[in-house]
């Protein structure tokens, strides 16, 4: 009887440690409101298929913030184990600083997904921009990278204009680097009709199907 209290307490001590969550120690906001929460490398490993329990990094701007909670879900579902690194208003410079963060701390996994380049068309010159994107992909060289392209309403320096620029270079880059998935995400709001609760965001239905798209894009490219 006694030994079997001892292992009963053993376990009970151990059951934490197996559900704890590392969040990175690094990650600071500056107390911006459009900042996510701190990047999770979680232990609870995802169960499922075509995941199989494998990680995933989403590295994302707003529109990655907005649909988090769906992202994580989803991904989970899927059977994938995801760390989301996300900031409203950042560009490809801030996406790059994560991808260097995260291997520093031994989290860049095999899948990569970028929702990026909304605000680099935004700020950003069309040169840097395209030299930042192709940085992206030698960095990720050898790994899945999932990247979905851009749908905005026009507004808030966002034109068509450069809404259609930048899609082609994604296209582009999924084209020269058979590591590079793009998710044609703009053609594929357009057809369903996503609308915008702003600008640049949208409403509510939009970003679930902004998450569902993110989902299945992953499946498709590394499930």
């Amino acid at each position: 009887m006694l030994r079997v209290l001892c292992l009963n307490l053993v376990l009970l001590l151990l059951a934490p440690a197996a559900t704890a969550v590392e969040r990175d120690p690094g990650w600071t906001t500056g107390g911006d409101l459009r900042a996510c929460s701190a990047p999770v490398w979680s232990s609870r490993v995802a169960e499922g298929e075509p995941g199989q329990g494998r990680r995933v990094l989403v590295i994302g701007d707003s529109l990655a913030r907005e649909s988090k909670d769906d992202i994580v879900r989803g991904l989970r579902r899927s059977g994938w184990t995801p760390t989301i690194r996300c900031f409203g208003g950042k560009r490809l410079d801030w996406a790059l600083a994560q991808i260097d963060r995260a291997r520093a701390l031994g989290q860049l996994p095999d899948v990569v997904v970028l929702v990026m380049g909304t605000n680099d068309m935004r700020w950003i010159d069309r040169s840097t921009t395209r030299a930042r994107m192709e940085r992206v992909a030698r960095e990720l060289r050898g790994r899945t990278v999932v990247w979905m392209d851009t749908y905005g309403s026009g507004g808030d320096r966002f034109t068509k204009s450069k809404e259609r620029w930048i899609n082609r270079q994604i296209r582009r880059l999924d084209q020269a680097h058979p590591h590079v998935q793009r998710v044609p995400w703009g053609a594929m709001a357009e057809d369903l009709g996503v609308r915008f609760g702003s600008a640049l965001h949208y409403d509510r239905k939009g970003e679930r199907a902004f998450a569902r798209a993110l989902v299945d894009g992953v499946n498709r490219a590394a499930g």
